[in-house]
This record gives C-alpha cells, structure tokens and sequence, in this order.
C-alpha cells in the first residue's frame, strides 16, 4: 500500500478523491491483513464507521471542524475514551475497565473531528511493572506487540504499539506517552518521529499515571510536519490538569512550525561519556554536523559527563507518584472495574502468577512500600537532587545560547527536566540497526525544535517503510 502522509490524506478529503469511510475502511483492512503478527492494536472502535459516515456526512453540510476532520487515528491504550473501548495499560487487572469519562486530549481529538479507530498495545503499564526482562511491548492482556521490520529487533516500548502500527501503515499517525523515553524510544526503532512536548503543553487527565511530574502525551508518525499537525490539536491548557497552566504564558503556532526555517541557528551535538559510541554512529553524528553547517546553522561539539550512578533518585521518586497516581486513577473510575488500589493489582495478578506477571511485578511492589505522600522528606530529597542534574542541559542551552541540541541516544534529562524532544531517523533501515537522531530543545521552544527538526528531515529523508509480507 501507499505510504500516506497526514497531509496528504487531509488533502485527498478536500479534493473529494476519497471520503472518511474510505480511510476507516483501507486501515481496517490493513490491520486486518497484517496486524495478526504485529500485534500492535489492542482493540478497534465498533463505532468507527458509523463515526466516519456522520463526519462525511458534516463536512457536505457544514464543512470541516478542522484540518484533522475524518482523520482515523490510533491511541495508546492507557488513554481514556468514553466509548465501547476499554482501558487496560495492557494488563488483565484492568481488562474489565470501559472508562466513565475520556481524557482530555480525547475530546479535543473528537471536537476536530477525528475518528479513534482503536486502541494501540503497551509495555504493561507503560512499562513501569517488573525490573525483571519483561520485553518492550508485553503486557499481560495483549501479549507481545513485534517489530514490523524484523523479528529480531526488539521494538522499544512503552508506546510500542502506537510506533509499530504507523511504522508498518495500518494506520497514519498516532498517540503515545512518555515518562522517560516511552515515544522516543520507540519511534527510534521503527524509523519514524514522534515529539515529547515540553512538560505541561498537554494534558494528562483521563491517562493512566506513572508520574506527575514527568508524563505527557505526544504524536507519532511518518515525518515531522504531519506530528506538528497532531501536536496543534491536543495541545493547551486544561483547568484539570494544573501543570498546564504555563501554557498560556507560551503560546506557540505548532502548526506552522515546519514552514518557518530558523535563521542563523545555533545547535550542539552532545556527546554523553556514559555512552559507547559505535564507529557508525559518530559517522552519522560527523555527516548531521556537515548537513547543518551546509544548511547555514552553527554548530557546536560538546563532550558532556552526566554525573555518576543511574539515575536512582528518578526510579525512586517515579515509586511514590506511581503509588499516588495510579490510586488517583482508580478511584475516579471506581465501580467501573474490579481494581480500587495499586494494592488490589498486586493481590490479582499473584492469584495467577504465571498469567498476569509473567515477568514478575517488583516495580508494582516497590511502588507499594512507599507511603505515596509527596510531602514525605525522603521523597522531596529525590526530587531536589534529581532536577540538578536533569535541568543541566536546559542551562547549557541557556548559557551557550543554544537553539537545540542533538545526538544519536536518549538520556533522562529531557523527560525528567521536562524538555521538548524529537526523534528523526537518522539512516535508512537496512541492515537491521535502526539510528535516529534524538532533538532537544528548551523548555517551550517546541515550535522551534519542531522547525529545526523539520529542516534536518527534508535535508536527509532517511525513512525505509518496513517490507511486510
């Protein structure tokens, strides 16, 4: 099949050259005919074609509500959507649960008009369940999402079935999560882009938690202007998530980012010391440098040194907001599925062990043992300590004057600071060694980033569709 892009199924609309229900129709048919190995879709919407039908119907008589108006997407199945779908994290304790309400970033997608076809497989709850090898894209109720270019390639997680599912055309584009690394790990390997937004430029209600201070939602897709496109419509401020409330304080035209190329632009290429490079990489990373110089960009070499150990403050401090968050979550869904604690998951899943943790749970567990109170001394420590250092490559950015800075891994300081990031792939997949290179920018430069990143893609185009059989 064709390989669409967002912009130009929005434009196939205008001209009349297909309708919404011909979109629904040939995704359906593509998970139809590919998803029994990939696995990368949890559930699909009874209603879509009925959606599709009255949205076709709307667009002769009023026109569009948007530019997404009767674009079929798919999003992570931690996401709440008032519908016949449920929301599981992918795991069996929450196999019962169809949410009362729908997230936010939900109703914003169903106000401009866009069809949710379906809900899209995870690392179990977003793969915050067991330090014990549980595989990106495996959770208890679903089983294993798998790479659409290989089989031995492991696809990365925790949004694994978003990236899968548009790496391999069933769908367009799509949503996922991230809390540290969750849509930039796996659009990295599966050659495409995804953007983690800056902390706060979208909200979090009705999204199963791992962290109140870290997660966010994102787009995924095939290039950078159609995740621009997405990012548009569920970005903004929402008086019931309290983080966004900076956003009005940094409105940004997201839309039309990739149109607006960054003159006389500043970038760094970071070099982590904690991080073995391959020879091939620091040839993509020496080829990146020529592509900006030529593109008229400065650019700078930076060796940096992250601070010694791993990151143990983040893991601890994710223990408390887990526990806190997720018994949140399950009381604003309470008598809608068997779960009322954290505690209550741990008891079902121990009842059939082999079943519901296969690869063990001692991330749920260690969760537990906390008192989940952020005014706890212990956890206030964890998070004083862990912004230090994750805040050093915003001030780096500050202080160097900085537009961006790129590299060709993924580190913890974007997600945990809360900065804007963006994988772009960086080579064609061909020998089975997906290479992305990985943008971060400032806090609330998303437009920004999204341009330079933009700029980087046209230059390069080094996405391979994947070659199902």
């Amino acid at each position: 099949m064709k390989e669409f892009t967002l912009i130009e199924l929005i434009e196939g609309l205008r001209q009349n050259k297909w309708t919404s229900v011909d979109l629904v129709h040939m995704y359906l048919g593509q998970i139809e005919k590919y998803d029994g190995y990939l696995n990368s879709v949890a559930e699909l919407n009874p209603d879509a074609l009925q959606i599709a039908k009255e949205l076709d119907e709307e667009r002769l008589a009023k026109g569009p509500r948007s530019h997404l108006h009767g674009i079929p997407i798919l999003i992570k199945d931690n996401i709440n959507t008032k519908d016949k779908m449920h929301t599981t994290a992918n795991s069996l304790s929450l196999a019962d649960l169809i949410a009362p309400y729908e997230a936010t970033i939900v109703r914003k997608l169903k106000d401009a008009g866009v069809i949710i076809l379906g809900k899209a497989n995870l690392s179990e709850f977003a793969y915050f369940m067991s330090y014990d090898q549980m595989p990106s894209g495996y959770g208890s109720r679903n089983g294993q999402v798998k790479s659409p270019y290989h089989e031995s390639i492991d696809p990365l997680g925790s949004s694994t079935g978003s990236a899968v599912a548009v790496a391999a055309n069933l769908i367009c584009v799509a949503i996922g999560t991230e809390t540290n690394g969750s849509l930039m790990a796996p659009a990295y390997q599966n050659s495409i882009v995804a953007i983690k937004p800056t902390f706060g430029m979208v909200s979090r209600y009705g999204i199963i938690p791992i962290s109140e201070t870290q997660d966010t939602a994102g787009p995924i897709a095939k290039n950078v202007a159609d995740c621009a496109l997405l990012l548009e419509v569920i970005a903004g401020f929402d008086d019931l998530d309290p983080y966004t409330k900076d956003y009005k304080n940094h409105l940004q035209d997201i839309k039309n980012a990739f149109l607006k190329p960054i003159i006389n632009g500043k970038i760094g290429i970071i070099y982590y010391s904690d991080h073995t490079y391959s020879a091939e990489e620091k040839e993509i990373l020496e080829q990146t440098r020529a592509k900006f110089i030529s593109l008229g960009y400065t650019v700078k070499i930076i060796d940096f040194e992250p601070r010694k150990g791993d990151w143990k403050e983040s893991l601890l401090s994710l223990f408390y907001e887990f526990k806190n968050g997720i018994n949140a979550y399950l009381k604003s869904v309470s008598g809608y599925t068997k779960m009322t604690s954290l505690k209550d998951i741990i008891e079902f899943n121990l009842r059939d062990p082999e079943k519901r943790m296969k690869y063990g749970q001692s991330i749920l567990v260690d969760s537990q043992k906390t008192t989940g109170n952020f005014n706890d001394e212990e956890y206030i420590e964890f998070r004083k300590n862990l912004l230090i250092e994750a805040n050093r490559l915003e001030n780096m950015m500050q202080e160097e004057n900085l537009d961006a800075l790129l590299s060709t891994t993924w580190a913890s300081y974007a997600p945990v600071a809360g900065n804007p990031s963006i994988c772009v792939p960086a080579k064609p997949l061909t020998d089975l060694k997906p290479i992305s290179i990985i943008f971060v920018g400032k806090k609330w430069d998303d437009a920004k980033l999204i341009s330079i990143a933009h700029e980087y893609e046209q230059a390069t185009k080094h996405r391979i569709p994947p070659q199902l059989a």
